[in-house]
């Protein structure tokens, strides 16, 4: 039996085109959309304070504003660091896993001090206005820098920064869940440095504390203030948000990225700038693990498409499918960026006679980071995009082979099953023999899908004179497959030495995009101290303030213990457990302990 391979284009919704503000046709439309539940995010980060050197940790939950369980609407979701001048500083992308989603960032000693806004959301509650979006304050000290009068106490009226550390944020007390649901439990109260702690988080009341948590053991702050909102504290102030979109008829929506992150753009004629209506585009992300979409445009030339698995490429392309290419114009579009008038920043300052304090921390991180090679974290690999979808393609290592100086050369006298026809027009494709198909038999109709360096090439007699010298490697799947609308018959992808092929390429007559890599999953460092590698570990010093970060734990049992080891820091450090259970109540629990 013959297997075709389907590379799908994107679906059109139901309630109408695609567009990433799109504004619905008819009341009908817009009915429909109501229907679908807004969105809400909690953002539980590692500290509220940070100095350059030092991450800041994530870790997300996003929820079904009508149920608040956690939803499955969203693919995606964004984190940003706002300034008071309402720049965006830090803006990271976050792959959604059933609402779940997690990452950090690193403070350069580029950023100014001063108080900032962590922001979470998904585009579909850009539609509320910034009263939707998870929103936190953090401050930042960069000592390094001379521009200090964002936070240094000079004025009256400003809250400051001190060692008071009973008190917290208004209208969130103790931030401690005392029903009983889990505790916290350590094996000592008091430690030595550099030994090992074992935490154990107990469940008392079966499945009603099943749930999704994280968890964070951290020097406890002695310079500021407001601790990171808790998730009960969470609860209580966004639970009066939009459970759905108010909209009216006429009005730009932002729709949610269901099916991964969404791209889109435009194609117009080159000549009159006119729409091009119907046309076939193919988008592609470049790379040995190289992503092929398809889509068709619009009434007003738009097109749009979903990618949903992991990249680890720099660009996007877009390539209008056409004998006459030259004839259109092809570009990118991107979102409408979140106006951020309304946000209302803390007047956080920090006094200066803490200049000793702040001095000992900014040495200790340059000491963390001058080490980071001995206290790697791990990236969790993700399950990449098969460019051949399960297809068994022949590869052909050119090394392997004597090597002949064109790529018409190469195909006639190393690949069998691949050759080079001319067509009734007088131009050149290359073609591709099926699977299981005799000599004899007539050929395919349909010529193949040909890519260099993850690059669609629609125009095969480009290629016949190619520089074989500068071929790594041919791919040849033999299977029929379909892009869009279009046929083709099998797949030709050739690899570069360099991998430099789009550079090679004229940029008129395909669209490209830098991209933004989602923030990776990561597995966090966790330091060990085992007697018999002591003689590499005491010659490094540990001065973590972080002790422990999991930012995803999901508690299925009766009991979780998890183990650490305290650094060379004393002082006195703070558990912070914050999640929610399978039901949807906020669990936040602060235990403490101290190292000598």
């Amino acid at each position: 039996m013959k297997k075709t391979l389907v590379l799908l284009g994107l679906l059109v919704l139901h309630y109408g085109l695609l567009n990433a503000q799109y504004v619905a046709k008819n009341p009908a439309e817009l009915v429909q959309l109501k229907k679908l539940p807004l969105e809400k995010v909690y953002v539980h980060y590692n500290t509220g304070v940070l100095f350059p050197g030092e991450y800041l940790y994530y870790s997300l939950y996003t929820f079904n504003a009508a149920t608040n369980k956690l939803s499955s609407i969203s693919k995606m979701a964004y984190v940003e660091l706002v300034g008071e001048d309402l720049t965006t500083v830090f803006k990271q992308k976050v792959t959604l896993d059933k609402g779940r989603g997690q990452g950090d960032l690193f403070i350069p000693v580029s950023i100014t001090s001063g108080n900032y806004k962590l922001i979470g959301y998904t585009h579909w509650m850009k539609n509320e206005g910034v009263s939707q979006l998870f929103q936190d304050d953090i401050i930042i000290v960069n000592p390094y820098r001379t521009d200090q009068e964002n936070i240094l106490d000079d004025s009256e009226g400003k809250t400051e920064v001190s060692d008071q550390t009973d008190v917290t944020t208004e209208g969130v007390t103790d931030q401690t869940n005392d029903d009983g649901t889990l505790m916290l439990f350590t094996d000592k109260k008091i430690y030595v440095q550099r030994e090992k702690v074992t935490l154990t988080s107990k469940n008392y009341k079966g499945r009603l504390g099943y749930g999704d948590y994280s968890l964070s053991v951290r020097l406890k702050e002695d310079m500021i203030r407001n601790a990171p909102l808790s998730s009960e504290a969470y609860a209580k102030n966004f639970f009066n948000v939009a459970k759905r979109i108010t909209n009216s008829m006429g009005d730009s929506i932002f729709l949610p990225e269901q099916r991964g992150e969404l791209f889109f753009g435009q194609v117009r004629t080159r000549e009159d700038q006119i729409a091009a209506t119907g046309k076939s585009v193919i988008i592609s992300i470049p790379g040995d693990n190289f992503q092929l979409k398809s889509a068709i445009t619009d009434a007003d030339g738009n097109f749009y498409t979903y990618i949903n698995k992991a990249y680890d490429a720099p660009n996007i392309l877009a390539q209008v499918l056409s004998e006459n290419e030259e004839a259109y114009s092809i570009r990118f579009s991107k979102t409408a960026t979140i106006d951020y008038d309304a946000l209302k920043f803390s007047d956080l300052t920090i006094s200066q006679d803490i200049q000793d304090r702040i001095l000992q921390r900014s040495v200790h991180n340059q000491i963390e980071n001058a080490y980071y090679g001995v206290k790697p974290d791990s990236i969790i690999s993700v399950d990449k995009k098969d460019p051949f979808d399960g297809g068994a393609p022949e590869v052909f290592i050119l090394d392997d082979y004597t090597r002949f100086k064109t790529l018409r050369e190469t195909l006639v006298e190393i690949v069998p099953n691949v050759w080079v026809k001319k067509l009734a027009d007088g131009k050149y494709t290359f073609w591709v023999r099926e699977e299981m198909e005799s000599y004899d038999n007539a050929y395919a109709t349909d010529p193949p899908l040909v890519l260099v360096d993850g690059v669609f090439v629609p125009k095969h007699n480009d290629l016949l004179d190619y520089n074989a010298h500068n071929i790594e490697k041919l791919t040849i799947l033999r299977d029929p497959l379909v892009m869009g609308s279009k046929k083709y018959h099998g797949m030709v992808v050739i690899k570069t030495i360099a991998g430099n092929y789009l550079e090679t390429v004229p940029k008129t007559n395909f669209a490209s995009s830098t991209l933004a890599i989602p923030a990776a999953k990561k597995n966090y460092f966790k330091q060990h101290y085992d007697p018999e590698n002591a003689i590499k570990t005491d010659r490094v010093p540990d001065f973590r303030y972080q002790l422990l970060w999991e930012p995803q734990i999901s508690m299925q049992d009766r009991e979780e213990v998890f183990e650490f080891y305290s650094s060379d820091v004393p002082g006195e450090y703070e558990i912070v457990l914050e999640g929610f259970t399978s039901y949807g109540k906020p669990i936040s629990i602060r235990e403490s302990f101290v190292v000598e």
